[in-house]
């Protein structure tokens, strides 16, 4: 079965829809990690998100603060960190209170530019059949998404169990 037949499968009712989207997303993930990982062989998209994140985060750049804007923990920030670090990617120093800021290097902004055309062509693909209005209103939905994802965050907060 071809992806879009299993989409148009679940377009049966709203339930089934919101179980198609859910899935959707862990599969679009997934696809867009094995594509993009073809198109730059230097590093993986985790370490490619890494490099992003923190060049957009604001100082100081801690392990946890690039981990909060990534969606992911301080360890998982700290794994794909030392990677990049033996890569050359990135520098790793000591900052306040004994926590670890990232710095990106000279290397990292070159291979930023050295990929530019890459990532410009990746994104024309992903997006070209949306229109403006598509685009605005996916970005729109993205955010109500993300809204939805902190209410799943608090409730599994109060709701976490041990398993014994």
């Amino acid at each position: 079965m071809k992806m879009d037949e299993m989409y148009d499968s679940f377009g049966t009712d709203t339930d089934n829809m919101l179980n198609a989207i859910f899935s959707s997303i862990f599969i679009m993930q997934n696809r867009m990690q094995t594509a993009c990982e073809k198109i730059q062989t230097q590093i993986s998209m985790k370490q490619w998100l890494l490099l992003v994140m923190a060049s957009i985060c604001p100082e100081p750049r801690t392990l946890t603060a690039v981990g909060n804007l990534m969606g992911c923990s301080r360890q998982n920030v700290k794994k794909l960190a030392l990677v990049l670090e033996s890569k050359g990617f990135i520098s790793l120093e000591q900052g306040f209170n004994n926590s670890l800021t990232i710095e990106l290097s000279e290397q990292a902004e070159r291979y930023f530019t050295q990929m530019q055309e890459r990532y410009s062509k990746t994104m024309h693909l992903m997006f070209d059949d949306l229109s403006e209005e598509e685009i605005q209103q996916l970005y729109k939905l993205y955010g109500k998404l993300y809204a939805g994802i902190e209410r799943v965050e608090n409730y599994a907060e109060k709701h976490r169990t041990t398993d014994t």
